[in-house]
């Protein structure tokens, strides 16, 4: 029975973080305005060694970066067991793509942890990094 639970848990972390990080990078690229209902009030991103606390300040951080469009070309998920996150509903998605920002095109990671409230996935933490090589 443990078995059909996990792989059922497993099945729902991907189908949650496809839908996610369809709508998350969409509100990036289009709606920026909007971003902070996507992230917990207490919300954390780390943009490139940037720390920023709070779904306003993060929101207000994207807007004032240059406009972008994303490109993933990887994205993975994991359940999180709810015993190690206080029985709430978490999953680690991490990304890897392209971003474009002022006509230059970067290469990117981002790992996201997620979780349900009031029935909304929301972002917990943020770590997004360009992957350039050391020159």
């Amino acid at each position: 029975m443990a078995a059909v639970t996990d792989r059922l848990s497993i099945i729902t972390a991907c189908t949650a973080a496809e839908n996610f990080t369809k709508l998350y990078y969409e509100y990036v690229d289009k709606m920026r305005h909007k971003l902070s209902k996507l992230y917990l009030e207490t919300g954390k991103l780390v943009w490139n060694g940037n720390a920023v606390d709070g779904s306003t300040n993060i929101q207000k951080f994207y807007e004032d970066l240059p406009p972008s469009v994303h490109s993933l070309t990887c994205l993975d998920s994991q359940p999180v067991r709810e015993e190690a996150v206080g029985q709430q509903h978490t999953i680690q998605v991490t990304t890897a793509g392209f971003v474009t920002l002022k006509e230059r095109k970067y290469p990117f990671h981002q790992s996201f942890l997620i979780t349900v409230k009031e029935d909304k996935w929301k972002v917990v933490s943020d770590v997004f990094r360009f992957q350039i090589a050391p020159s």
